[in-house]
């Protein structure tokens, strides 16, 4: 099936993190212009530790639980329609944990959620699991470099942004499976997806962010950002 699997239930209760996948059906899938809702997954327990995630992976905080519930309420009451959205996750575990308390919250059934590998985060390579002070030492000059050249350097063993921003590309035009999209997703592909649906430069895209206690609303060529107003403990950008 192209473009992404769905969850089950039977598949949630027999996975560890709520997050195991069931190739169904993909449904009707959609073009147009449609309503996009981004979220980045709730903190995590390397969130908070400031190690580096990218295609590894760590669950998700109480303070992480929260703000996906947080997150979920915020929807709720800005879609009318609920049922007339979909959830398309990143198939790394914080995001379909996510996902799933999103759509717990927001009263969707677990198959209107859509594993989607194209919002995977930036993959960090050999930098993955660990600290700043770790890549400095293991990596002595890397992290200077990648500031110097932040959109072209390829992360040893990873990826650059501006490959990441091809996947964005992609994904944003691939057709939908509803009306509505609310996008489970990470820090640095969500700002290259702001970047890459509102036209913005490579400079100005690598200015944007995405805290874990906000969503962005992108239609009509707008990005628009929403408060969740749930994030005590705000996390540093160490997806």
């Amino acid at each position: 099936m192209p473009g992404g699997r769905r969850l089950s239930r039977a598949s949630r209760l027999e996975s560890a993190d709520g997050c195991a996948v069931d190739p169904g059906p993909a449904g009707c899938r959609r073009r147009g212009p449609r309503v996009i809702y981004l979220v980045r997954h709730g903190e995590t327990t390397w969130n908070r530790t400031g190690r580096q995630q990218g295609h590894h992976d760590s669950p998700l905080t109480d303070t992480g639980i929260e703000q996906a519930r947080a997150a979920g309420r915020v929807l709720r009451h800005a879609i009318r329609e609920i049922q007339a959205a979909c959830i398309e996750t990143s198939p790394l575990g914080r995001a379909c944990q996510t996902a799933v308390i999103l759509a717990e919250v927001m009263g969707l059934d677990l198959d209107a959620v859509v594993v989607a590998s194209l919002l995977v985060e930036h993959h960090l390579g050999g930098w993955e699991g660990l600290t700043r002070v770790e890549i400095d030492a293991q990596y002595p000059g890397a992290r200077q470099e990648r500031e110097a050249h932040k959109w072209d350097y390829v992360v040893p063993g990873g990826e650059s942004y501006a490959r990441v921003a091809a996947r964005a590309r992609r994904w944003l035009a691939s057709p939908r499976h509803a009306e509505i999209t609310i996008a489970v997703t990470h820090e640095m592909i969500s700002r290259t997806i702001q970047g890459a649906y509102a036209e913005l430069t490579v400079d100005e895209t690598l200015a944007r962010s995405h805290r874990q206690d906000r969503i962005y609303r992108l239609h009509a060529g707008r990005v628009d950002e929403i408060s969740c107003q749930a994030q005590p403990r705000p996390s540093p950008a160490s997806d």
